[in-house]
């Protein structure tokens, strides 16, 4: 299980590293970036935990984080990763967030399929889950295109709802493919769950 760059037709998708604290800082300082979000920084002092919260999944191989980097201009656009990875239940978490002023590019979907092929043909990962807040339409959209259907409601953290998606049929694709690879999605940036066959990102 070995990190790797992943570059598409548009983005760059590399290791976050230290040197990036002050973009993660313009990121997660943003309010409007971080209204749906459980964290928020506003120092290079506080964001250092976040920096290190990436590097530690690195180190004890329980998530791998992306700098998301436009390949047109090197711009940087966001950050997305997997985490709290179990090879035991063969399932992960996915994150991530985009700054605002990228969004309705197409930078999170595009970026999301080239991570979740990583995490099911890379990682051989079954299950993949994703929360995100009831009132985040934007994330709930994004959600949507990447092919997810609500599975539950969890019970409010810090006095807001969160909701559980599963995705059961793609395309028809489970007329055509095995069942067992499903998968849900999690988004750091509200709570909604979804199901995914993972053939569907081969």
């Amino acid at each position: 299980m070995e990190f790797r760059s992943i570059i598409t037709n548009q983005l760059l998708l590399r290791k976050v590293e230290q040197t990036d604290a002050p973009f993660v800082l313009e990121g997660l300082s943003n309010d409007v970036l971080t209204k749906y979000m459980l964290i928020q920084y506003y120092s290079l002092e506080e964001v250092q935990k976040q920096m290190d919260y990436y590097a530690n999944h690195y180190t004890n191989k329980t998530g791998f984080y992306w700098l998301i980097e436009t390949l047109d201009t090197g711009k940087n656009v966001g950050v997305i990763g997997v985490n709290n990875i179990s090879s035991t239940h063969q399932k992960a978490e996915i994150g991530f967030w985009i700054l605002p002023k990228y969004w309705q590019q197409g930078y999170t979907a595009e970026a999301a399929k080239a991570v979740l092929q990583f995490a099911f043909n890379e990682l051989q990962l079954n299950r993949i889950e994703a929360t995100v807040e009831t009132e985040n339409i934007a994330s709930i959209a994004t959600i949507n295109k990447l092919g997810f259907k609500h599975e539950g409601t969890f019970e409010a953290i810090r006095n807001k709802q969160w909701k559980l998606y599963r995705l059961n049929d793609v395309c028809n694709i489970e007329k055509k493919l095995p069942q067992k690879f499903i998968a849900v999605l999690q988004i750091q940036l509200g709570c909604f769950v979804f199901l995914l066959q993972s053939p569907f990102y081969e």
